[in-house]
């Protein structure tokens, strides 16, 4: 049967919600009864709490509760449990929880806040993690080495680090001896706010002491439910999480974050809702943000343009808390030699407690931070052989046969990097780049990478595909809908697999974990992968149910039977009158006699990627990588002498996707990525006072791009190498247009300049003081 709904652009199905208003998100509930919860945060970006009087604040008109973290004892975490739903003894950064007002509404909240009367002793605070990790530097946790962390992760006691995640292969003493040329320099890569529309948002409700209601927006319901499980020893069961839209995440959801707290508070107030939704400030001072590197990067290469070596360290200023950023650590160190054979490595990635707020996941996951020292010394070094960036990435690039510094083998299935980069090339070359003139100075850079999606080795999808009785179909999934388009994709393959019109299939728009297939998280851009195999095979079910039905109401086999979506055919008598309607099986088949032949017809389907395991406790090498996806990026600048500003005149991502389902989606993820990385480029930077307090909280003073700041043109190129296991040939690609936009904008600055920059932004007055230094 011909392809229907692979490879088509169909229209989303979730834009009549969205544009109409009806879609509803956690500010938009109101629960019979519900309080509302506002937050006290500290002055300081590190002290003891001395003192807390809570007594005038709670003689305030429509206050009925106020829960400070007097007495607690609940420490929560995934993989590190070294928070706490609010801040006991010492607040650990500005952003902090020090008291919750529970009132009637949220105006009498947050004037109840300003009765609340606390004693704070300060404390050194550190925001840079090469601070942090001095000598005698203040610890942000003394018992750091002492709580609970899951195996894997090595925190090192006495000291503001949380975990040293080491790779090594070879002997770089030796080979860099070896080396013809060799370039070195220390990078930097700021905070940067995720700045998704929707804040965080949270509603609980106990119901009885082990019975709880969780409304939230998030990327990870059921990763919510083991926490509050975990925290107040009660049954999975007894939870129940619901998520509905999420207006937008990045990543920024899908580690806990307010819930343990708005469930920690609600149980001070049993059988009421009580809501909480940070403000746009708070989401910059008390939700996640994401990057914080300070790094140290060594390349080296053969005179003939062959990698010989790399030694990397990658410290991150991970916040207040470690469980949001150990994996991200950890991820930036796989990925530390970017998208190439190195046979020398060692790379040292290092988190390490400060006093700012948490990192967590976002867009990249460590990749954009490892890639953009990885791609910034490969032009320098390439200028040093006197070869073209092209040639030194083309000479050395992972592609099949080869093996990457985890060990791992890469294979034709992973995809095709040398059509990325033939694919900005071409672009290119469509243009001939400007010469200088008075006005403006014109430069081209590239920059290539390679991403993995990370996660737990039994990470696992569930999918529950439903036939109604006119051929419309059910779907229920657990991959939460935040902007991507997943739920119109994933429909797509359904469609496919039943050989059923795209139209007749609906997507769950909301999850619960009490009735919804059980879902690892919505991240590292794997939902289409392994929802997407999740759902195939659901489908592969109920067709297997339909069929057998089939067989009984035809008498004929199931290998003599053809499923054709609408209709059941025989293989050897296409012309007999054998043509039965598949809708007269889907309640079960009612022969002439009155007998019922079949059941309903429903399946399940479930994916987990096999094969990954731990990384090696010495080398950091192993299977610790699912899958890959490679991709080349490629930016064109002109720069204005006077003012320094930087106009993109071009900005192109050429990926191996696999097979692009829905190509206008697959390329509005890579637009959405591509912005995301030319904000971290040339604008965007979390800024701190001398107080550790952030200086910049709000979109006045942290510069998103606008549409003003639009490129004159985006190009996007899709290379398609089927994935063997991937659905219909798809493989991950939502995260990565964000990945190698950076060192593709600073490498095409340094075309345009003659200047290196090690650090980003690059603004208008770093240029102009570039530029002013040169001349």
């Amino acid at each position: 049967m011909a392809v229907k709904s692979i490879g088509v652009s169909v229209p989303r199905n979730d834009a009549y919600e969205k544009v109409t208003g009806r879609a509803l998100y956690v500010a938009d509930l109101k629960i019979q009864g519900m309080l509302h919860a506002k937050v006290l945060r500290p002055e300081y970006a590190h002290a003891l709490i001395k003192a807390i009087d809570t007594s005038e604040a709670e003689k305030m008109p429509g206050v009925k509760k106020v829960v400070t973290g007097q007495g607690c004892s609940i420490h929560f975490g995934a993989c590190y449990k070294d928070q706490q739903p609010l801040a006991v003894e010492k607040v650990r950064h500005a952003g902090d929880a020090v008291a919750v007002v529970v009132a009637d509404t949220e105006r009498h909240a947050e004037e109840a806040l300003k009765a609340i009367k606390v004693t704070y002793e300060p404390l050194p605070h550190a925001t840079d993690p090469l601070e942090a990790i001095k000598e005698g530097a203040a610890l942000v946790h003394e018992k750091n080495g002492e709580y609970k962390v899951v195996p894997g992760f090595f925190p090192k006691k006495g000291t503001n680090i949380f975990h040293h995640y080491k790779l090594r292969e070879g002997d770089t003493v030796k080979a860099f001896s070896e080396c013809d040329a060799v370039v070195e320099g220390d990078f930097t890569y700021p905070l940067n706010a995720h700045s998704q529309m929707e804040p965080h948002g949270c509603i609980a409700c106990w119901d009885s002491a082990d019975s709880v209601r969780i409304w939230a927006s998030s990327q990870a319901p059921f990763i919510i439910r083991e926490m509050v499980a975990d925290m107040f020893h009660i049954p999975f069961a007894n939870i129940k999480v619901h998520v509905g839209f999420l207006g937008g995440a990045f990543g920024g959801k899908s580690d806990v974050s307010i819930e343990p707290m708005v469930a920690y508070v609600a149980r001070f107030v049993p059988g009421v809702p009580v809501r909480l939704v940070l403000s746009r400030k708070e989401e910059f001072t008390s939700g996640f943000v994401g990057r914080g590197l300070r790094g140290k990067i060594k390349l080296g290469a053969k005179k003939d343009g062959t990698l010989h070596a790399i030694e990397a360290s990658l410290y991150f200023a991970d916040g207040a808390y470690a469980d949001g950023a150990c994996n991200v650590v950890q991820a930036a160190g796989y990925v530390a030699t970017g998208p190439y054979v190195i046979p020398n490595c060692a790379i040292n990635a290092i988190g390490v407690y400060t006093n700012t707020p948490s990192v967590g996941a976002f867009r990249g996951y460590g990749h954009p931070e490892a890639h953009f020292m990885a791609e910034r010394a490969m032009d320098m070094l390439a200028r040093k052989l006197s070869m073209t960036p092209e040639a030194l990435r083309r000479k050395n690039f992972l592609c099949d046969g080869k093996r990457n510094a985890l060990g791992q083998l890469i294979t034709k299935g992973h995809g095709d990097i040398h059509k990325c980069l033939d694919g900005v090339e071409g672009v290119f070359k469509e243009t001939k780049k400007p010469a200088h003139d008075d006005e403006f100075l014109y430069g081209r850079g590239i920059a290539a990478f390679m991403k993995t999606p990370m996660m737990t080795t039994n990470a696992c999808s569930g999918a529950i595909v439903k036939f109604c009785e006119d051929g419309t179909v059910n779907i229920s999934v657990s991959g939460v809908e935040m902007g991507q388009g997943s739920q119109t994709v994933l429909a797509q393959i359904a469609a496919e697999t039943l050989k059923i019109p795209y139209e007749n299939v609906r997507m769950s728009k909301t999850i619960d974990t009490q009735f919804s297939p059980h879902e690892w998280q919505t991240v590292a851009s794997i939902s289409t992968y392994r929802v997407g195999n999740a759902i195939i095979k659901a489908c592969n079910e109920v067709i297997g149910k339909i069929m057998k039905a089939a067989s009984q109401v035809l008498q004929l086999s199931e290998e003599d039977l053809v499923y054709e979506g609408e209709f059941i055919r025989s293989r050897v008598n296409v012309n007999a009158e054998v043509a039965l309607p598949v809708k007269k099986l889907l309640l079960s088949y009612v022969a002439p006699d009155g007998k019922a032949i079949g059941e309903p017809i429903m399946g399940t389907g479930s994916h987990i990627l096999r094969g990954m395991t731990f990384p090696d406790s010495e080398t950091g090498r192993g299977s610790c990588a699912g899958q890959w996806t490679f991709g080349c990026q490629g930016a064109e600048v002109k720069v204005s002498r006077k003012t320094g500003k930087v106009t993109v005149t071009n900005l192109v991502t050429s990926i191996d996707v696999g097979k692009a389902l829905n190509p206008e989606l697959a390329r509005a993820q890579m637009l959405g990525g591509m912005m995301m990385g030319y904000g971290a480029a040339l604008s965007e930077e979390i800024v701190f006072d001398e107080k550790g307090k952030i200086k910049n909280p709000n979109f006045n003073t942290y510069k998103i791009p606008t549409m003003a700041d639009m490129p004159e043109k985006y190009s996007v190129v899709f290379v398609e190498t089927p994935q063997e296991d991937g659905p219909f040939g798809a493989r991950c690609i939502a995260e990565h247009p964000a990945i190698a936009i950076p060192p593709a904008l600073v490498n095409a600055l340094y075309d345009a300049l003659g200047v290196d920059f090690h650090a980003i932004p690059v603004t208008p007055k770093t240029i102009l003081a570039a530029l002013e230094g040169r001349n």
